[in-house]
């Protein structure tokens, strides 16, 4: 054995053991604690720490395999190829599990096609949100983890230059690595055996790694006669090609179309609507109709969106997106030429509004994204705009003006003029925030942040008023879904198989011409919007042709909320979730009036009593798609 192998094998050896560690990180997730449980994780760790090693040692092999000297001397070129080319596989190794650990902490998800689309999609990662302290701490690590592995390998190939005994033998060698692939496979088959037959226990547990393979041996299974599980193990709501609206959209005419301002904040949660937070809101709600027990559609923007202007469930955001289907209300707002002017302070392309609720808009739309710099200063140049706008309108011309603000994502900017918490935290670095200790300071900058946007919405309002245009005007505000400050032991929005009420109900204030002021205390939905204004605006087809909701003036027998990959139902004080895209294991989670996870045992009477409601659910996720 060369030198140079020898070292390659004590350092495949090390970094084996810091993946195992890295990996027992994820074990605090694991839902069962039985023994058993626990075994097959031990596995896990084993097996997927094999698996992550592999393309490092396959690396290492190949390149000594094709630079093997022939003599005693080694050329140091020989030695920057085989061990530059280690290294900067295991670089990416480490540095992706690091990363993925980093984020199922936030978020209890792993790389998936979610983040995926977040890389790829322009305006993905700008709408992180992430401050420059963020990204050179980031840097800062990648280039640490870099040091030390470079400095590892330099250590162990001085070690295996100087010791001449003691190596493990190839045969040895070769029985480790068997039985580590062992573990492996054995790990593969208990995956597929308990998604054939539902253990969920063992099926949690193996969701909780990275990168965990969804082995299935279904028809070897059957053959043996081993009794399959009646629930299914993937449930896929919402695909084919899209049949929407059901009928065509028929309308009396009006003698006069209002104006439409839709005024939408990120992250803007339901407690903020208040007299010292949002004055001018607060006040506004006075002339207007404002819903107290009002909830997104979902606790993440594209959702939240989706919901609110579609009047359908999260599941067919991807169809819908995939083959650029635009709402019927805005159809009908097109059909009755009104003028667009669309402005934003993060992206019309993540989300993806530009292939759903503005896709393929007519010729003369302004869409305009203002999101260089900080969002404070880029809410406040909108509203600017929108403001010369409405000096300018024209009589006899509808307009449909669309507003997102920015200011209450994270990391939460403000003018120090707008500050009303002091205290706040100063330095929003992500890779270094203490979230137990820094949650208050936090939510501090999220309030003051949301005082900005209640002071440029107060602008607009201002502006309606002083020149008489709210008895022509329709205005809309509320928040895309809502935002948790570790309530619940989270931060943020969108977390898993989880919809806690500080990241689902958000505030909603309605002026309609002609409606009274009044104050509703019932239930209501993003959903339940579109036929609202379609109502409003004329519309006599009947709203089961294009959306799944009634009119804000009723409560919804439950509530249906999504996120990327799961359905939420909450009816009365529980909340059912399951997956809904086919790429996670199928089961039923049951959070409490609490938000709390009830144990597994509790869980089936509420499934069982929710039979009714499942099956309509499921049953209404393919109402538009064929």
């Amino acid at each position: 054995m060369t030198p140079i192998q020898r070292a390659l094998r004590y350092y495949y050896a090390v970094l084996f053991g810091f993946l195992c560690l890295l990996l027992v990180q994820f074990w605090p997730y694991i839902e069962a604690s039985q023994a058993s449980v626990y075994l097959f994780a031990t596995l896990s760790v084993l097996g997927y720490a094999t698996m992550f090693v592999s393309p490092v040692i396959l690396t290492g092999e190949l390149l000594e395999l094709l630079v093997r000297p022939r003599g005693d001397e080694v050329p140091r070129w020989k030695l920057v190829l085989v061990y530059g080319g280690v290294w900067l596989v295991s670089l990416i190794v480490v540095l992706v599990g690091y990363t993925d650990l980093q984020l199922f902490k936030l978020y209890e998800y792993h790389f998936n096609a979610f983040v995926w689309n977040l890389l790829t999609t322009p305006g993905g990662l700008a709408a992180l949100g992430a401050t420059e302290e963020t990204t050179y701490t980031v840097a800062g690590v990648v280039v640490l983890a870099a040091i030390l592995l470079a400095a590892m390998l330099r250590i162990i190939h001085r070690v295996a230059a100087r010791s001449r005994q003691g190596h493990v033998s190839r045969r040895r060698g070769l029985v480790v690595v068997g039985l580590l692939l062992t573990s492996l496979g054995v790990v593969q088959g208990v995956y597929a055996f308990s998604s054939y037959t539902g253990q969920e226990t063992y099926l949690q547990a193996a969701s909780v790694l990275p990168f965990h393979v969804n082995t299935s041996a279904t028809g070897l299974l059957r053959r043996l006669g081993v009794v399959q599980a009646e629930k299914s193990n993937a449930l896929s709501l919402a695909k084919g090609k899209v049949h929407y609206p059901l009928q065509a959209i028929t309308t009396r005419p009006l003698e006069k179309y209002p104006n439409i301002i839709w005024l939408t904040a990120e992250s803007f949660r339901w407690d903020l609507f208040n007299a010292e937070v949002t004055p001018n809101l607060w006040a506004f709600a006075n002339k207007a109709m404002s819903f107290k027990r009002h909830y997104s559609g979902g606790n993440r923007t594209r959702m939240g969106m989706f919901s609110m202007f579609y009047g359908l469930h999260a599941p067919y955001w991807y169809a819908f997106q995939t083959q650029r289907v635009r709402p019927v209300l805005m159809d009908l707002l097109i059909d009755k030429g009104y003028q667009f002017s669309l402005r934003t302070s993060q992206s019309f392309t993540y989300p993806e509004l530009n292939d759903t609720v503005f896709a393929d808009m007519p010729e003369g739309t302004l869409m305009q994204a203002l999101n260089e710099g900080e969002p404070w200063r880029c809410d406040q140049q909108n509203v600017d705009h929108m403001l010369a706008e409405l000096a300018h309108f024209e009589a006899g011309k509808p307009r449909f003006m669309f507003m997102f603000f920015e200011s209450t994502h994270a990391p939460y900017t403000f003018p120090e003029s707008a500050v009303i918490r002091p205290g706040y935290q100063q330095v929003m670095n992500y890779a270094k925030l203490d979230l137990m200790k820094d949650a208050d300071a936090i939510h501090r900058r999220y309030v003051n942040a949301a005082h900005h946007v209640d002071r440029q919405v107060g602008r607009i309002l201002d502006y309606l008023e002083e020149h008489h245009l709210l008895d022509s005007t329709i205005v809309l505000f509320t928040g895309d879904h809502g935002e948790e400050f570790m309530e619940n032991g989270h931060w943020g929005h969108g977390h898993g198989n989880y919809f806690p009420e500080q990241q689902i109900r958000v505030p909603l204030v309605l002026s309609i011409p002609g409606y009274r002021a009044q104050s509703f205390d019932h239930v209501t939905s993003h959903l339940q919007i579109p036929k609202t204004l379609m109502t409003y605006l004329g519309t006599s087809t009947p709203a089961e042709a294009y959306t799944l909701a009634g009119d804000l003036f009723q409560s919804e027998d439950f509530l249906v909320l999504g996120n990327y990959n799961y359905l939420g139902i909450k009816n009365g004080d529980s909340k059912l979730v399951f997956p809904f895209t086919g790429s996670e294991f199928f089961r039923y989670d049951v959070y409490d009036a609490l938000d709390k996870r009830l144990p597994r045992n509790e869980r089936q009477e509420v499934v069982d009593a929710s039979k009714s409601v499942l099956d309509r659910v499921v049953t209404e996720n393919r109402r538009f798609v064929q």
